[in-house]
């Protein structure tokens, strides 16, 4: 009698919890519904959503409170859990007016501008990144817009606003975070800049949310893409399935092909190819990014070879890659052209290949004409942004010694 009384005391203590969690987590996601005047990916953010605690929330901003003394058009903080070092997770937004002096110092500043995974307008300019966190990782995105009737009750006058957005992301650091939160981080910093241009009356159409820069995939090449061709390039005598640009853009190009099936194929040919192309503001943050990665030109010494020049490739987890550079001048401004081209290695059980000096030469030869086919097509990213004065900047290797 005794055993029965306690296992129905701990299974009421049990329903009871349990329910005390549902009710937290359903308030939780109430909160998470109204933040940030409604503009957060809330799908996304469902998942970063506790039972076990209350969600700390805080807005404030003259658009929310007209009265209120801010230089925030919208300042809102949503976080989650109260770690050691902070909550484990956070959302952040913020939209401020730029008055003239702050935009010329954005414009004459040593700014970090990357890769913004939409297009973008004249008069906006953007980008993503990401930073680890003691829990996970975040994505950010910063944009700035031209609003040309000006932001009205402001005590200066402003005709740009910068919007900063940030998002927990489950990978474990930030060179793991998808390019789907990227995506997701960018959504919402032009929602939030979309819903200033329209309170605010800024005179211009707002910033185009459906033109998703992912690719194209498909058994053959898009038209901008259509140099890809494996049989010309002498590259896998495979079937092959590609993805890349549906329509142009003239600040960033992408193509990509890969054999469909698995295995390494014997003589080692190429089996991937990945060609990218950035110009302007989007080419100098490319740069950077892979500079700080150790995967620009001239950051690495290229492999250890034997007197005969072959070579120990070891395995990584990830196929190897060879990239090779180039500059170019284009509409968009100054360019850089990236095609790296992925050999068939088989690895076996000592987790490393030898790679012979003849196949590693051929590895260069493979890319230098990947990258002057991409360079000549009519139709490519290069043709139509009417590049010239083409320089070859370098190869890296990435792969592990």
């Amino acid at each position: 009698m005794v055993v029965g009384t306690l296992a129905a005391v701990v299974a009421g203590v049990a329903v009871w919890f349990s329910a005390g969690r549902a009710q937290q987590r359903a308030a939780n996601l109430d909160q998470l519904e109204g933040a940030c005047a409604g503009l957060l990916p809330r799908e996304q953010l469902r998942g970063f959503v506790p039972g076990d605690s209350a969600g700390f929330r805080e807005e404030y901003g003259t658009m929310l409170d007209p009265r209120q003394e801010s230089r925030a058009l919208l300042a809102c903080t949503l976080s989650w859990g109260a770690g050691k070092w902070g909550p484990d997770a956070l959302v952040r937004v913020r939209a401020e007016a730029l008055i003239a002096t702050q935009a010329e110092a954005a414009d004459a500043g040593d700014r970090s501008i990357g890769d913004f995974p939409m297009p973008l307008p004249p008069g906006a300019r953007g980008s993503t990144g990401a930073d680890d966190r003691v829990k996970g990782s975040e994505v950010s995105a910063s944009l700035q817009v031209e609003c040309p009737r000006g932001l009205r009750g402001r005590s200066r006058p402003a005709e740009r606003f910068q919007v900063l957005v940030e998002l927990p992301s489950k990978a474990d650091s930030e060179y793991d975070v998808p390019a789907a939160d990227h995506l997701a981080a960018a959504r919402t910093a032009v929602g939030v800049a979309n819903w200033v241009l329209g309170r605010q009356n800024c005179g211009r159409e707002p910033i185009r949310t459906d033109a998703s820069p992912r690719p194209v995939e498909g058994s053959t090449p898009t038209k901008l893409c259509a140099w890809l061709d494996p049989d010309e390039l002498g590259f896998a005598d495979d079937e092959w399935e590609f993805s890349g640009d549906g329509t142009y853009d003239r600040r960033v190009g992408s193509c990509a092909g890969r054999i469909a099936g698995y295995g390494a194929p014997a003589s080692m040919p190429v089996v991937g190819v990945t060609a990218e192309s950035w110009s302007g503001e989007f080419a100098r943050g490319a740069y950077e990014r892979h500079a700080y990665a150790g995967t620009a030109p001239g950051r690495r010494a290229p492999a250890p070879a034997t007197p005969t020049g072959s070579m120990v490739i070891k395995d990584s987890g990830s196929p190897p890659m060879l990239a090779l550079w180039a500059e170019s001048v284009c509409d968009g401004g100054p360019s850089y052209h990236r095609i790296a081209v992925t050999p068939a290695l088989s690895i076996g059980e000592k987790k490393e290949v030898v790679v012979e000096g003849d196949d590693r030469k051929r590895f260069s030869t493979d890319a230098r004409a990947a990258l002057d086919r991409y360079l000549a097509a009519s139709d490519s990213w290069p043709q139509r942004s009417h590049c010239r004065d083409t320089k070859i900047l370098g190869e890296v290797e990435q792969w592990l010694r």
